[in-house]
């Protein structure tokens, strides 16, 4: 019964630790040098190490702090909920097809249009309620015609690609709706736009 009773406590030991490793709230800062072997015994010492470890995480890692893959803090992004997202966004006229490529270097990516409006939403994002400048966002769909924007072949079918932001009252035909949020599904993935920009997330 007590090696039964060994296991399972080094079982839940470990499962927390992983579970609070993988989460991706905190990030290690150190090893925890201690090693484990199946059918031993997990000691107090054991036990404390982990427990230290988790706190000097969780009280060097604010809930409000984004960090990078490595774990380093990035002092460039800005939380909105469980998403990071980068404060500063990207010069217009580069493509989507770019954007996303940019992105993903950085290992992050576009935000959802979901996303976007949350960020916006929570004010703390700069440029996002400039009215007549958008972003692209990760949203695709199928060309049904030359009408596209930038769409030069006119091929059905081609992919088009997603952008959203706040527009001008010129853009949406009257005064009265200026700074609703306006979204197009219509770009060219491989065409850039004076009036789009675009922010990456993770």
């Amino acid at each position: 019964m007590s090696s039964i009773n060994k296991l399972s406590s080094l079982g839940y030991a470990l499962g927390i630790l992983l579970g609070v490793a993988l989460s991706g709230v905190v990030y290690a800062t150190g090893p925890i040098t201690d090693t484990f072997s199946p059918g031993g015994t997990l000691t107090a010492d054991n036990m404390n190490n982990i427990k230290n470890a988790v706190n000097d995480l969780q009280g060097n890692v604010p809930s409000t702090s984004c960090r990078t893959n490595a774990g380093a803090v990035d002092a460039g992004a800005i939380r909105v909920g469980p998403l990071c997202v980068d404060n500063a966004r990207q010069a217009a006229n580069s493509t989507w097809n770019n954007a996303v490529n940019t992105c993903r270097t950085a290992g992050k990516r576009l935000m959802t249009p979901g996303e976007y409006i949350a960020a916006k939403n929570a004010g703390t994002v700069a440029n996002m309620a400039t009215n007549g400048e958008f972003e692209w966002v990760d949203s695709v769909s199928s060309s049904a015609s030359s009408t596209d924007n930038d769409l030069a072949d006119g091929y059905a079918g081609r992919m088009v690609v997603g952008y959203m932001g706040p527009a001008t009252a010129a853009a949406i035909g009257g005064a009265a709706l200026d700074g609703d949020i306006f979204f197009g599904n219509n770009a060219a993935y491989d065409a850039g736009f004076s009036f789009i920009f675009f922010r990456c997330a993770r």
